[in-house]
């Protein structure tokens, strides 16, 4: 019985084992081609990555003013950022003794020694080869090899905290660039000059080089680009917060990589998701078949509403004026669209060639009296003077407390026992102030009145002027997006009280009402509240076209209360008692120029530090350190003489701008000069129709210019005629 049972179970057996040969020899000889198919397929390659073109910034005629073109960069393997790593170390020190077989009995502390002799060497022959490009040290190499490491750290940690485990990054696995933009000629030296580098492996099997010279993309520029340079700003390297923050982060395509470059400033930066686009991706198997192509998408263009033939214009307009005007440092013209608020031109003067930047920039950066990489149209605020007169007026006006009619006596003096300030105006010249006599609205608009303006303002109070100033955006950026735009500053009683820890006075609303004291605002605030005057309505100001309109709102005030500021704003360039009537009347059969000058007291700016140290070996010495603001020197001495020890308390200026007192006839102190106006339509007159809404809009800004009527009229009248030359009479905008 048992022998039976066994010869079963034998038999069973025997059988399973058949069918098993059966069908492993299926396996092998019949089906055993298909299958080392498939088993290729999944032993994936590293994939190939596609660039993407990034897209292209246009002027509001399609005009290319920035886009991508074909170049070279140089790319260093991971690996050499992170030598003092024992896994790639080890790795550098296996293809090192498989390059030198012949000294296989070095020890392996030889070896490393050696790798990183070669490494060093690298960075040497890497720093040679780059200076014959741009003016770039080896330090600074080094330093962004550094940077490079620093950010695929922060990867591999958050990928670590998100998975729970410690794990590869694609990054780790990538050549990282390390100098980029190289034309057809420069990357053909770099071929021979650099050549060693090319053809040393990190490790064999990888078939990944130390060095790789490949195709990229670079920003060209459109010819006489310079009007533009802050406008388009700059592209710059990815920072750890970019990595850390990315939106992109869960979809390996699109999200940023420590490779890549991104807008960090102006337009770049603003548009930077709508001109990025996403890479593609080409998957092989070990046989080379393609498993997946995913293709790149392109960014796409961004189109401004500024005229790139109108910014030319100005912009070298602005540099013929401001060469004849010794004290200038700068200059800003800012021209909108009044009912769109487009921006049509955005000029700061000056500015610098984007295409050479890097080149430039050293010399950029130590200009600290004309301040060529400040954005001044929207960077900078200052007091806007008399410009503001307009607005205090019709706040006076809709309030209630004064008519059109109503009358006030300027002797020159608020007080007339107090004669060293609450002044009128210094007329040109003299030591006299000037006596304006019985004033209405129309009247101190037209002959700039400050007395009447001081007791206005005393009468109005900060909380109703500040409450009038925030109705027309002061205090908040304009809307461009811009990240270099700032708020400009409406000094509430809560910020008098917060920030500066000051009491509220009546002197604060007297200066107020005159544009001076703690209210700043930015050029383009300032043509935006002058576009506004003209149209009694406010709204951002719109630099890329959107995808819809923003919101607008009609200021208050009646008809009547609106004919008074606008006549009164006519009467400043054309009534002959006007501050702009003699520099800015504008005669054209078909517009008249209405406007407000404005002088605006300025504080000379720093341009260096004088800073006493003590070396590292006790020796005293003394630095000029040119920069704006102390913490810039103190950060730049540091940076520049990190052995060095100093005394913050002896950190003193050592120069200004202007550097002297301002000329005898622009009186005790320098002023910026500003004038704000707008086209409007004439008849044959040369009366102003009020019944047609302006078309245009435009301020000019003169720093340290003295006078806004005798220095910024002029520039206005040349605007207005460059205005109608570009658009034609029509205004076709």
């Amino acid at each position: 019985m048992f022998e039976r049972r066994l010869k079963v179970l034998l038999g069973v057996l025997g059988f399973v084992m058949l069918v098993i040969l059966v069908r492993l020899v299926e396996l092998q000889l019949v089906h055993g081609s298909y299958y080392r198919q498939q088993t290729a397929r999944n032993l994936l390659r590293d994939p190939v990555t596609l660039p993407f073109v990034r897209g292209s910034i246009l002027d509001r005629t399609g005009e290319r003013l920035v886009y991508d073109a074909p170049c070279w960069d140089i790319r260093v393997d991971y690996s050499l950022f992170a030598l003092h790593e024992p896994r790639y170390l080890n790795k550098h020190v296996k293809e090192w003794r498989r390059r030198h077989r012949s000294q296989h009995a070095a020890t392996n502390q030889e070896v490393e020694e050696a790798v990183f002799t070669e490494v060093e060497q690298m960075w040497h022959d890497l720093a040679a080869f780059a200076a014959r490009v741009s003016p770039v040290t080896e330090e600074e190499l080094r330093a962004r090899g550094q940077e490079i490491h620093d950010q695929v750290e922060r990867v591999r940690k958050k990928v670590a905290d998100r998975n729970g485990f410690e794990m590869d990054v694609a990054e780790e696995r990538m050549a990282h660039t390390i100098l980029e933009g190289l034309d057809q000629r420069t990357q053909v030296a770099a071929q021979e000059y650099l050549r060693r580098y090319l053809q040393m492996d990190v490790d064999p099997h990888s078939g990944r080089a130390w060095m790789h010279i490949e195709p990229a993309k670079t920003r060209a520029f459109a010819p006489h680009a310079e009007p533009f340079a802050h406008i388009l700003g700059r592209m710059g390297a990815v920072s750890a917060d970019d990595l850390a923050d990315d939106p992109n982060e869960d979809d390996p395509l699109a999200r940023y990589r420590a490779n890549d470059r991104r807008g960090i400033l102006g337009v770049e930066y603003t548009a930077e998701r709508t001109l990025r686009g996403r890479r593609g991706r080409i998957l092989k198997d070990d046989e080379g078949v393609v498993v997946e192509d995913e293709p790149a998408v392109d960014g796409q263009d961004a189109a401004l509403t500024i005229s790139a033939e109108l910014q030319r214009r100005l912009y070298d307009l602005m540099a013929d004026e401001l060469r004849r005007i010794p004290l200038a440092s700068g200059g800003v013209i800012v021209v909108l669209d009044v009912a769109t608020r487009e921006i049509l031109a955005l000029v700061s003067f000056p500015a610098y060639d984007p295409a050479e930047f890097n080149e430039l920039y050293p010399a950029l950066r130590d200009d600290t009296e004309r301040l060529p990489l400040r954005f001044r149209a929207v960077a900078n605020q200052y007091p806007p003077g008399s410009i503001m007169k307009p607005l205090v007026c019709l706040c006076g006006l809709n309030s209630g407390l004064i008519t059109v009619e109503t009358e006030q006596t300027c002797t020159g003096y608020l007080f007339e026992d107090v004669r060293d300030r609450w002044r009128c105006w210094r007329v040109h010249g003299t030591d006299t102030r000037k006596a304006h006599g019985q004033v209405n609205v129309i009247k101190a608009l037209r002959e700039s009145c400050n007395v009447f303006m001081y007791r206005l303002g005393e009468d109005l109070g900060i909380d109703t002027l500040t409450s009038a100033f925030d109705m027309v955006g002061i205090g908040r950026r304009t809307g461009t997006g811009l990240p270099e735009e700032v708020k400009g500053i409406n000094p509430t009683p809560g910020y008098l009280a917060e920030r500066l820890n000051r009491p509220v006075t009546r002197a604060h609303a007297r200066l107020f009402a005159v544009g001076q004291g703690e209210l700043s605002l930015t050029p383009i605030q300032v043509a935006n509240l002058v576009a506004t005057y003209a149209n009694g309505k406010w709204r951002e100001a719109k630099l890329i076209h959107p995808e819809q309109e923003p919101p607008e709102w009609i200021l208050p005030g009646r008809p009547e209360h609106w004919a008074a500021i606008r006549q009164g704003l006519y009467e400043v360039v054309n009534d002959p008692t006007g501050t702009a009537h003699a520099t800015a009347c504008f005669m054209h059969p078909r517009y008249v120029l209405c406007g407000k000058t404005g002088s605006a007291t300025a504080h000379p700016r720093p341009t260096s530090y004088r800073i006493p140290y003590v070396d590292v070996n006790g020796v005293p010495g003394e630095a000029i350190v040119p920069a704006g603001s102390q913490n810039d020197a103190k950060e730049r001495f540091t940076r520049e003489f990190p052995s060095a020890t100093f005394e913050l308390a002896e950190v003193e200026k050592a120069s200004t701008w202007p550097p002297g007192p301002p000329p005898p006839e622009e009186g005790e102190h320098h002023a910026h000069a500003w004038f704000a106006g707008f086209l409007q339509a004439a008849d044959g007159n040369h009366q102003p129709i009020w019944s047609e809404e302006p078309r245009v809009a435009f301020t000019v800004l003169v720093e340290f210019g003295g006078s806004g009527g005798r220095v910024s009229g002029p520039i206005a009248q040349k605007i207005a005629s460059v205005i109608l030359e570009i658009f034609g009479e029509d205004l076709n905008l």
